[in-house]
């Protein structure tokens, strides 16, 4: 299977302090706000990071601090030093591999964001 885009739902539970630290850790307002629940941001050309009031939906499909996120990213310490700069606690990159480096960041309700480097040569 071969997808032609990337949507990744994170469910919290105060929508409007997750959507504050959403908008400081991608630097920007969100691009779309198809409800008063929901935000969402287009993070790459088919990838779209959407936040949801967990209360919104029937079923637990979207608990919060259920999700984890990978993101690829070049320049891993330049978006460290951004994020820092908007106040989102980042640790030092990790190697986990000799040529992968991972930096994890927690949003308010335990949801992982982690930003991923390869440093292949």
């Amino acid at each position: 299977m071969k997808a032609s885009q990337v949507l990744a739902t994170v469910g919290v539970s105060d929508f409007d302090a997750s959507s504050a630290w959403y908008a400081r850790l991608f630097g920007r307002a969100p691009d779309h706000c198809p409800s008063t629940s929901c935000a969402e941001w287009e993070i790459a050309d088919s990838a779209t990071i959407q936040v949801v009031q967990k209360d919104t939906f029937v079923d637990d499909r979207h608990r919060s601090g259920g999700a984890s996120l990978g993101i690829i990213v070049e320049h891993l310490d330049d978006i460290l030093a951004q994020l820092r700069k908007r106040q989102i606690d980042v640790a030092p990159p990790q190697m986990v591999t000799h040529f992968v480096r991972l930096a994890p960041v927690t949003d308010p309700d335990g949801n992982r964001v982690t930003f991923v480097e390869s440093i292949a040569g």
